[in-house]
């Protein structure tokens, strides 16, 4: 199981870290913006980035690493069961690169901001297992190409229902909609552990149904 784990982390090539990095960019304006939604945006958008690049290969290098791995005496359930823990190590390097940042900008630039929270943290890898969870099954089905475009649509439509609710919430017109995001916010630790057990489930059954999925492939 550690060796699955760790040829995840040694293969990935170098200069992903790089790309990912460019997430920085935008999010901060060219590190001009501390605004707290955005860095935990940045946080989930690298730890995320990380596992799709980590899993993109070429559909031959795809083949071969797939068989190599089945070759090993190791069941697929334990395979599999590599790949969602090692969600967690990616989610951890995010994280130190985010807080290293977050920790600068706050200290030294002149501009306002703050520290991301615990709360906040916990949310961040809430929402890193989600993507998970929706990312893992697609790619035992699909392959990582379609899993990766799928994936993404999803996400991109959620941020879109998301924004639709903060500009209800500035809507005058919609005072409820103000007034359950606020309280939302009011309460961060509620919303983070019902993200995390909300996660917790969703992963436990797509851990079950990419198990399933690779169990039935004939590789």
């Amino acid at each position: 199981m550690q060796a699955l784990v760790k040829k995840d982390l040694y293969t990935l090539p170098k200069h992903v870290f790089l790309l990912t990095l460019l997430w920085f960019i935008p999010l901060t304006n060219f590190f001009t913006d501390g605004s707290p939604h955005k860095h935990l945006i940045l946080l989930f958008l690298l730890g995320s980035s990380l596992i799709l690049y980590s899993n993109y290969n070429t559909k031959t290098s795809e083949d071969i690493q797939a068989r190599l791995l089945n070759s090993l005496p190791v069941t697929r359930k334990k395979i599999v069961l590599a790949k969602y823990m090692t969600g967690l190590i990616w989610y951890l390097i995010a994280f130190v690169i985010c807080s290293i940042y977050v920790f600068l900008f706050h200290t030294f630039a002149p501009f306002p901001s703050r520290l991301i929270t615990p709360a906040e943290y916990v949310i961040c890898l809430a929402g890193t297992y989600l993507f998970i969870s929706v990312y893992y099954p697609f790619l035992y089905a699909f392959g990582d190409k379609i899993a990766a475009f799928l994936t993404l649509f999803l996400f991109i439509t959620s941020s879109i229902g998301f924004q639709i609710v903060l500009n209800l919430a500035a809507n005058p017109r919609y005072p409820q909609v103000k007034e359950f995001v606020e309280s939302i916010s009011y309460h961060e630790w509620l919303l983070a552990g019902s993200m995390l057990l909300i996660s917790l489930f969703l992963t436990f059954l797509s851990f079950q149904a990419s198990v399933r999925i690779y169990s039935k492939k004939d590789l």
